[in-house]
């Protein structure tokens, strides 16, 4: 399957390797991977599924920083950082794993390329979260729903289907439920969205055009 991230940097016995140092792990739809706050010791290599990067604020909100998918690595900066989880990852899908002691990943001739994968993480969420400061809610909305879109792997059974309510899009993006019901109701009203309980996406070129910062 075509994947990401942290794969897209190493040769295919690179990626070898680092799957085999690892133990595999599954993780159901809402299950946390790794938790803010806790110490590392360990790096997730992500084989399947989708996940949500989110922050606890001081206030007990949660944010949502970024979607990963499969080829990232989870868990990284606390390899290389303090040690301790900076934020929580929560399954989006159900999602496969290899858990890598930071000791074994260290010993691997991928570890030399982590500060790359590192700086190109921020390179391209930085501006993301300096967009995010000045989207309206229906940009924001739009925009979490085209990265999931994007992000979903061959193994899902309808690529197309957004695995959040309407309540965790919320959530993630610090919005109320009520914008975000008005903004799923202009979506389904422009058929960007299908009918029924959950979210389908029928129009994936209307919404990228909805996540344009002109207005």
């Amino acid at each position: 399957m075509p994947v990401g991230g942290f794969r897209t940097l190493l040769s295919d016995e690179q990626w070898s390797a680092l799957l085999d140092a690892g133990i595999p792990r599954g993780y159901c739809p809402g299950d946390e991977l790794v938790r803010q706050g806790d110490p590392g010791g360990f790096v997730l290599v992500l084989r399947t599924g989708r996940v949500q990067v989110l922050r606890t604020e001081a206030d007990g909100s949660r944010l949502l920083l970024e979607v990963r998918a499969a080829g990232d690595l989870i868990g990284e900066m606390a390899a290389r950082g303090s040690g301790v989880r900076n934020a929580t990852v929560v399954a989006v899908d159900q999602c496969h794993a290899q858990r890598v002691p930071v000791a074994a990943f260290d010993r691997l001739s991928a570890a030399a390329l982590l500060p790359d994968y590192i700086v190109s993480k921020i390179n391209q969420h930085l501006p993301v979260r300096v967009q995010l400061a000045h989207f309206t809610p229906p940009q924001k909305v739009a925009r979490l729903l085209a990265e999931l879109i994007a992000l979903a792997g061959p193994e899902l059974a309808d690529p197309r289907l957004i695995p959040l309510s309407q309540q965790e899009i919320a959530d993630a993006l610090g919005l109320s439920r009520s914008s975000v019901a008005a903004v799923v109701a202009d979506l389904r009203r422009d058929a960007v969205l299908g009918p029924g309980p959950r979210l389908t996406v029928l129009d994936r070129d209307g919404l990228l055009n909805r996540t344009s910062t002109v207005t």
